[in-house]
């Protein structure tokens, strides 16, 4: 088990829940619903110490719920990060943290829909994509984990 499932096992038995909404409500941090541009489907931003998440109204249910997810991740795996300050003022890679934060929606919203990390070792990349609701690169970042 890597670093961040073991991350989401521990927040869904804390929460007793893989929801992303309702660990955001237990967590504190705040959810928004706004219209952004196309391009944007949601950001985290900390205001007073307090995480906000906003997420584009436009999205439907399914992208919402994975915005929503990858934006929780960077709220749990990068405390204190502020991706935009890094990208304009250092040269620091913030990919890694895209692909972290998809990695932690990925196994979040993975036992949401299956209930259990049990058995997805056997699933095809396109099965998990389609089961758990996740985009086909979200589920490859599994499955590269595997191998």
């Amino acid at each position: 088990m890597n670093k961040i499932e073991a991350r989401v096992r521990k927040i869904i038995e804390e929460y007793s829940t893989a929801e992303p909404e309702d660990i955001c409500e237990n967590m504190g941090i705040i959810t928004l619903s706004q219209p952004l541009p196309a391009c944007v489907n949601g950001f985290t931003v900390r205001m007073n110490d307090i995480p906000f998440i906003v997420i584009n109204s436009s999205l439907d249910y399914h992208q919402k719920r994975v915005t929503m997810a990858h934006e929780l991740g960077h709220v749990v795996l990068h405390k204190g990060t502020n991706s935009i300050e890094l990208s304009c003022n250092t040269s620091f890679c913030i990919s890694k943290y895209e692909k972290e934060a998809d990695t932690f929606a990925a196994y979040l919203l993975m036992y949401a829909e299956l209930s259990a990390f049990e058995g997805y070792e056997s699933l095809t990349v396109e099965e998990l994509s389609r089961l758990a609701h996740i985009p086909v690169g979200m589920a490859q970042y599994i499955r590269d984990e595997l191998s």
